[in-house]
């Protein structure tokens, strides 16, 4: 039997400077799955999260000693949309543990796109490109890497990379390891407590062409209703969990299995909130309605501009009223809401910023976190030198406080509400370079 260890490495929290996410203490589905499928194959598997346990790097070393194989991944399934841009906390975790074994590899956006850069940085044995969960488990089998699909790693000096591997049947999962992760470790602020991340489906059938989306694979997959059930029973059940975030692309590209779902949690009466992210044109009134009757206390709403050429643009292929009366219906159901925007569209002007600001207000959505777009690569977004704008930053925090000190937003949301939005803002604002 081996000893496996899954790492998540220690990042600044709450927010790295200049980055434009935050480093929220999320729980590492991604290698949760993992867990469950080497348990299944009979290795004993642990996974640290130095991220929520706030193990920095220089002091790692004491907790990896004694494995036969370390995996470490530079963004958990939480990340692979919105991977850190500054990954030297990742590589400091890596220079530490590389010293105690050869037998380390390396999993997540970085080395899918930056193979070459990725291994000579971590000296790693292999890099493991896109989904990681059935290559960990065949590199567990100790199979020789030439024969792993998904693995990119060096031989007599060249790098070898395999074909890609990871569209697996997603059916085929068993329940995430939920039991190696500490539910009272993880949180988001405008949830609660006893945290957990659970996920329907992967990928999206839609094209917008700033979604980073290379983690996800090529086609839209999904699981059963049994399975999905079986992992919010366990979850709820045995290890804690009370509040919950479904991290899928487009949670309604299947809305069948969503009100399948949902049915299930409404006659179960668990003490379980949770919240989804989807797009404002997938809404309908039948299904928020029962979404909100199975605990579902807000849904992230990806708004992105409020200025139809740039929608155009951007391949978002909605309208700014289907946005408007996606929003409605939310608030007709009594969900809270939250909308992203993005800042810094090539051809974007001073005034299409402030037609965006002001379509924000119009939707009055609960919470807002706006964004300065970022050239993923693999995403079809060119912007040239957009870490030196610093234009779009000061915009950005300006709109903040215009936002959130509105009379009219103060005056309408309850004290938790209005606590929880300015928590979010004042983070945002210093995430910002």
């Amino acid at each position: 039997m081996s000893r496996i260890l899954l790492v998540k490495p220690y990042w600044p929290y709450p927010y790295g400077k200049g980055e434009h996410t935050y480093n929220r203490i999320w729980p590492p589905l991604s290698l949760a799955n993992c867990a469950a499928i080497l348990e299944k194959q009979g290795d004993n598997v642990e996974i640290l999260d130095a991220h929520a346990l706030r193990i920095k790097p220089k002091d790692i070393k004491s907790h990896v000693k004694g494995f036969d194989k370390i995996f470490i991944t530079s963004s958990s399934l939480d990340k692979w949309q919105c991977p850190n841009i500054d990954i030297a906390p990742f590589l400091e975790t890596v220079r530490h543990i590389r010293g105690l074994t050869d037998e380390l590899y390396v999993m997540g956006y970085h080395g899918t796109v930056d193979i070459e850069g990725i291994l000579n940085k971590t000296q790693a044995k292999a890099v493991i490109r896109g989904t990681p969960e059935y290559i960990v488990a065949d590199i567990c089998q100790n199979k020789d890497l030439s024969e792993i699909e998904g693995v990119s790693f060096c031989s007599n000096g060249k790098i070898v990379s395999n074909p890609d591997g990871g569209n697996f049947d997603l059916k085929n999962l068993p329940v995430p390891a939920f039991h190696l992760l500490d539910a009272k470790r993880y949180s988001y602020e405008i949830l609660g407590k006893d945290f957990a991340i659970f996920e329907m489906g992967r990928g999206c059938n839609y094209g917008c062409k700033f979604c980073n989306k290379i983690m996800y694979g090529a086609r839209l997959r999904t699981k059963s209703k049994e399975q999905v059930c079986e992992e919010l029973r366990f979850a709820i059940e045995e290890c804690g969990v009370t509040t919950g975030y479904f991290m899928d692309l487009e949670f309604l590209a299947y809305k069948g299995l969503v009100r399948d779902v949902c049915d299930f949690l409404i006659v179960k009466k668990y003490h379980f909130t949770w919240c989804c992210q989807t797009r404002a044109d997938s809404l309908d009134r039948e299904t928020l309605n029962k979404m909100k009757k199975a605990g579902c206390k807000l849904i992230h709403i990806g708004a992105e501009s409020g200025v139809q050429k740039l929608l155009d643009l951007v391949g978002k292929n909605t309208t700014e009223q289907k946005l408007v009366e996606g929003i409605e219906m939310c608030k007709d159901a009594g969900i809270k809401t939250l909308a992203f925007f993005l800042f810094g569209f090539m051809g974007e002007t001073a005034t299409d910023r402030e037609a965006i600001f002001q379509f924000a207000k119009k939707l009055d959505t609960n919470f807002v976190s706006f964004h300065k777009v970022y050239p993923y690569e693999h995403s079809d977004v060119y912007l040239p030198n957009i870490n030196s704008n610093k234009e779009i930053d000061t915009y950005i925090r300006k709109i903040y406080f215009k936002y959130y000190l509105r009379f009219s937003y103060l005056r309408k949301e309850n004290i938790g509400v209005l606590f929880r939005g300015i928590k979010l803002f004042l983070g945002r604002l210093i995430t910002l370079s």
